[in-house]
């Protein structure tokens, strides 16, 4: 049989996974009843949530963004690009011109988002009566609450202007009778007084009560809110983002309360921006228009005198056809006038914008500077043409064009001018925000499925905690893989024996009983041990003895007490499960006992009423039982009780014994079951610690040990005082009692470190009244109690075996 020793810290705990599970089972199944209760609580909260929140709708909106821009029309790929194109445009930035000033104010000017008008409601209960009302129909005052809005009130505001000390002021508006009400600020001064309908003004405030059907009484809040808060408000309420990368697709959306309301105003942000973009739009083509008008007339004046020279020249030389050098020097030329020219051309139009150590500016230069050498270098290879072709061809290639611009630009400006009206910018709406059907707040699948998941779990940690540190350990399994100490058995509680106790108890209460030290008894105890610490004083303390004994011979007899106060349960039901426990108990002990040092068994427990004592005396008669000679001691010096189990009188008892007022044949009484001898606790000395300490109290228990075949030995709790650990020291084995759900795993932990540091050989534990369980949890006593005996049906000792 294997012991925890208690010499060596006891191995760590077990980490047997399917072990940890069927505790963790069996922790939930013992409290199923706080698991479901707590778990339907979580449940019913996330049910009421989903029907008193507020529902939160969202509206979305499709916009797409051209990467560039259109205004300029289609180029025709055989003419200059005389303007520069627009550039490509970046998302990111459209997205911050979205939630910019210029987009949203306008918004926010249209639906009157500058200002808020609400109802005072009672928090939550507010909320459940309105479900409960019809718009128009008021509900009349709970519980005499006349300020709250209780469900059913209309209330509108159309405009109201403040001045700037009582922006993002809280107003409040009271109800008076027939669609009047009182305006008053913060203090509770009045500031004006009106009629629902018409507009009101007083203190520089002016107010428009559109709508108002409340009872008298009733309270409301309005607030002016700053213009810039209002529109940063609306901002940081728009969620805008790109879908997808590199799409040029935005969504907008935004979230409320009122579905309609949501669905205006996002499309409304999506036409102020698409308005403010073909603004913008329109804004620079007419710029580019200016432009263009401003060069016609000096471009027509260029064509004219290009015109002119050539007539002229061809007047003066006449007309010559050229040969396939001067169609090579004509050709080209005419290219690199024509690029030149065109970068001339964008050159005024960024100078409008620029100056002229712009980056911009300085490209065009550059680009400009670099044709004129590449034309230069290209006119070198035609040196050899005869000067008067040379000229001729000039004057054709300056004339041709200026012609070719000047046409293009005057294109340009007639697009310019067609298109200017019906541009549309760079900002298409794809989809507009539609009215949602169902909100995306709260989303109650989702709320009452995770309720009842954080409901379940919430339930057995409850449990688990609740058995950790409120509750107490009732698992002889869990002790055994816990701490690593064997469970000898599990005792049933006895409801015999609760009855009996019960009993007991009236007896008490009806009549008190006489002590269980007389003054006689502990002056006798007091002259003992002043005898042994003052020879003087032996004749005093022997006629103290004198008075509470009667003298036989030679020797002292204690006289016997009266019937036994507790009954034993091994003799009045002795087939109660708890006996058949007991019996387990005691084949279990004797297996264990085979290794022991001597044959001194101690019993402790962490606390009192552990039933200690209870099992003690009866396990101690079903040992006698089997034919041994068994001895029982009660050490407990402070409030020992097995005296009332066996009828025997207290007195002359231990500490009697170690005070040298009794032998060793006069303390061992008998007990009226064959076998087993009986040593009471004695009057209760002022320094039991000190007698248990003491070289007697080890001698007699070696004396005992040799005239015994076992010494059962009942100690005081282990966690109230320090004598348990004293007798722990000195028995071969220490077995550990403990009340089925009494103690915490600190409290046993507790005690197995006394055991410890007072180097006991502790051979097992017993958890003692563990309850019957209809599921059978802790024990096999169903079929214990399907087995026994009843009392009109006595075992046939006749039967065959």
């Amino acid at each position: 049989m294997s012991t925890y020793d208690m010499l060596e810290p006891g191995p760590p705990p077990g980490g047997d996974e399917d072990a940890v599970m069927r505790d963790l089972l069996r922790t939930v199944m013992d409290q199923i009843w706080w698991v479901l209760g707590i778990a339907g609580s979580i449940i019913l909260a996330a049910v009421i949530y989903t029907k008193i929140a507020t529902p939160i709708y969202s509206a979305d909106a499709l916009l797409q963004v051209d990467t560039q821009s259109n205004n300029g029309g289609a180029q025709n790929p055989n003419s200059p690009s005389l303007v520069p194109t627009a550039g490509p445009m970046h998302t990111d930035a459209e997205i911050e011109i979205i939630k910019s000033r210029a987009v949203v104010e306008p918004v926010v000017e249209q639906f009157k988002l500058n200002f808020s008008a609400s109802a005072k409601t009672m928090p939550v209960l507010g909320k459940i009566t309105s479900l409960f009302t019809h718009p128009g129909k008021p509900l009349g005052a709970f519980l005499g609450m006349r300020s709250y809005a209780w469900g059913g009130e209309q209330f509108a505001v159309d405009s109201i202007s403040v001045p700037k000390s009582l922006e993002g002021a809280r107003l409040t508006l009271n109800v008076l009778d027939n669609g009047r009400y009182q305006l008053t600020d913060a203090y509770g001064q009045e500031i004006l007084t009106g009629v629902a309908g018409r507009p009101a003004t007083g203190s520089d405030v002016t107010l428009f009560v559109k709508t108002l059907v409340a009872r008298p009484g009733t309270t409301f809040y309005v607030t002016r809110f700053n213009q810039l808060d209002a529109v940063s408000g609306l901002a940081a309420g728009l969620q805008v983002s790109e879908k997808g990368r590199d799409t040029g697709v935005v969504q907008l959306s935004f979230m409320g309360t009122d579905p309609h309301a949501i669905t205006a105003i996002t499309n409304a942000v999506a036409a102020s921006y698409l308005a403010q973009r073909t603004e913008r739009a329109q804004e620079e083509a007419s710029h580019m228009l200016t432009f263009l008008n401003s060069e016609l007339p000096h471009l027509r004046d260029e064509v004219k005198k290009a015109e002119t020279a050539l007539s002229q020249y061809q007047s003066k030389v006449g007309s010559f056809q050229p040969t396939q050098e001067a169609g090579v020097y004509l050709a080209g030329g005419l290219d690199y006038e024509k690029q030149i020219a065109t970068l001339r051309i964008q050159r005024a139009q960024l100078l409008q914008r620029f100056t002229q150590e712009a980056p911009e500016v300085q490209q065009v230069d550059a680009q400009m500077a670099a044709l004129t050498r590449e034309k230069a270098r290209f006119e070198d290879h035609f040196t050899t043409l005869p000067s008067s072709e040379r000229n001729a061809l000039a004057l054709q290639r300056d004339a041709k064009v200026a012609e070719e611009i000047y046409v293009a630009l005057l294109n340009k400006t007639q697009e310019l001018s067609i298109s200017r009206a019906g541009t549309i910018g760079n900002v298409h709406i794809i989809d507009d925000a539609l009215l949602p059907s169902q909100p995306v707040r709260p989303k109650s699948a989702l709320i009452i499925s995770a309720g009842t998941l954080l409901g379940v779990i919430g339930g057995i940690l409850f449990a688990f905690c609740r058995r950790t540190f409120f509750t107490g350990v009732a698992d002889p399994e869990f002790v055994e893989r816990r701490f690593q100490l064997p469970i000898f058995g599990s005792i049933a509680f006895s409801p015999e024996q609760a009855r009996a106790d019960k009993q007991l108890s009236a007896q008490r209460r009806a009549a008190l009983p006489a002590p269980r030290s007389t003054p006689t008894e502990v002056l006798a105890l007091q002259s003992g041990v002043i005898a042994r610490l003052r020879p003087g004083a032996k004749a005093a303390a022997s006629k103290a003895r004198r008075r509470a004994s009667v003298p036989v011979g030679t020797q002292t007899v204690i006289p016997s007490g009266k019937t036994p106060m507790r009954p034993l349960l091994v003799k009045t039901h002795p087939y109660d499960s708890t006996v058949e426990g007991l019996r387990g108990l005691r084949a279990t002990l004797q297996f264990g006992l085979l290794e022991a040092p001597n044959r001194i068994v101690a019993i402790t427990s962490p606390a009192p009423s552990d039933g200690k004592s209870f099992l003690c005396a009866n396990l101690a008669a079903l040992i006698a039982e089997s034919g041994k000679r068994v001895l029982l001691i009660d050490a407990d010096l402070r409030r020992g009780r097995l005296a009332q189990y066996l009828g025997r009188s207290p007195n002359g008892g231990l500490t009697e014994l170690l005070t040298g007022q009794v032998d060793l044949e006069t303390a061992a009484r008998t007990t009226g079951v064959d076998g087993l001898h009986f040593i009471a606790a004695g009057a209760y000395p002022p320094n039991p610690s000190e007698l248990l300490t003491s070289a007697r109290f080890s001698e007699i228990l070696a004396r005992f040990e040799q005239d015994f075949d076992l010494v059962i030995v009942d100690t005081p709790p282990l966690l109230a005082v320090a004598d348990a650990a004293v007798v722990a020291n000195l028995a071969g084995s220490t077995v550990l009692v403990m009340r089925a759900g009494a103690h915490t795993e600190g409290h046993l932990a507790e005690a197995l470190k006394k055991l410890r540091r007072a180097r006991a050989r502790v051979v097992g534990g017993v958890m003692n009244a563990v309850p019957l369980k209809s599921h059978n949890r802790y024990g096999t006593y169903d079929y214990a109690y399907a087995y026994t005996y009843s009392a009109g049906d006595p075992p046939d000792i006749h039967a065959p075996q």
